[in-house]
């Protein structure tokens, strides 16, 4: 989702993904996905759709990473420490 967000991975990202750039947002980060509204299964269970929630509970210091390695470096560092950077 890292690549996909930031432009990393050569596929269009505005059919997979609505990200929501704002700046002075209060909580969260700055690259926040709205969910999209699911008309079948297909879509619901898609990656880009599984994977909203997860991307969005993640701190900003993590989907900031400017590359790759560390944006998996700060991940795990998240994921198996307590939940804070």
């Amino acid at each position: 989702m890292h690549e996909i967000v930031n432009g990393i991975e050569k596929i269009d990202k505005e059919d997979l993904v609505l990200v929501t750039e704002e700046a002075g947002r209060t909580r969260g980060h700055v690259k926040k996905i709205r969910m999209i509204q699911c008309v079948n299964d297909i879509e619901q269970y898609s990656f880009p759709n599984r994977t909203v929630e997860k991307w969005n509970a993640l701190s900003d210091e993590v989907v900031t990473a400017h590359n790759v390695h560390s944006f998996k470096e700060k991940l795990d560092m998240w994921r198996y420490g307590d939940r804070t950077l």
